[in-house]
């Protein structure tokens, strides 16, 4: 397992994917104490000032690729494991990607998929934790918050530890309980966001593949694999 670590990069996500364009080994991982240049899901910026974690890791699954859409969900159960394991801090999963803390968001995920320049696959899993004294942009302090948590080489082994074994229990579904016991939508009237569109609903449950089951008010039930959803108070 390499790890590289920079002082400052755009996003660690495009630095490791252009390293497994070129066959970068599984779990090849960069690191940066300053993103300039963040991305998150759907193509927003993610906010990376110094004292946060932020790495990006390159994964080479040998799943089937009706598979892959349980990679990010699984990922948010593999950081939300060690961030209660080394703090105590209690998290809850935010379908698909974040982590809040109190409410408000402490880490964010983003997975992309590719093929190398030998037609190989590979999965570039960014993640970014708030980690620090609350040194974020004041204009977050609704949305954001911070994991009072300092060390970062240490957060990093250990999210890394259990992602190792992603395959096997993506295979066996064996992170999905995990993740329903910290989902913090389950249960809750969540307004569903697609193509531009919204609509209210109710979120029931997530299958295997990280889709969400959520009951729309006009009787329908659908599984979604994409999208966003936002929690709202009836």
């Amino acid at each position: 397992m390499e790890i590289q670590y920079f002082d400052h990069l755009n996003s660690t996500n495009e630095t490791a994917k252009a390293a497994a364009m070129v066959g970068a080994a599984p779990f090849y991982t960069v690191v940066a104490k300053h993103q300039s240049a963040g991305v998150g899901r759907m193509g927003r910026s993610f906010a990376s000032p110094e004292g946060g974690t932020y790495f990006s890791t390159v994964l080479r699954p040998k799943l089937a690729r009706q598979k892959f859409g349980a990679i990010t969900p699984f990922c948010a159960v593999a950081v939300h494991r060690a961030i209660t394991e080394l703090t105590g801090v209690s998290l809850d999963i935010k379908w698909i990607n974040d982590l809040l803390l109190n409410g408000k968001k402490v880490c964010g995920i983003l997975a992309v998929a590719g093929e190398d320049q030998k037609g190989e696959p590979f999965v570039v899993l960014g993640i970014g934790i708030n980690t620090g004294r609350g040194n974020l942009p004041p204009e977050l302090a609704d949305i954001a918050t911070c994991l009072p948590y300092d060390d970062i080489e240490g957060l990093i082994g250990r999210i890394l530890f259990w992602l190792q074994n992603f395959e096997s229990e993506i295979m066996a579904g064996s992170w999905v309980e995990y993740y329903r016991a910290h989902a913090s939508c389950l249960g809750s009237a969540v307004t569903v966001i697609k193509n531009e569109s919204s609509a209210c609903a109710t979120a029931l449950d997530i299958d295997a593949e990280g889709g969400l089951l959520v009951l729309y008010e006009n009787g329908t039930r659908e599984f979604l694999r994409g999208g966003e959803i936002s929690l709202r108070f009836r």
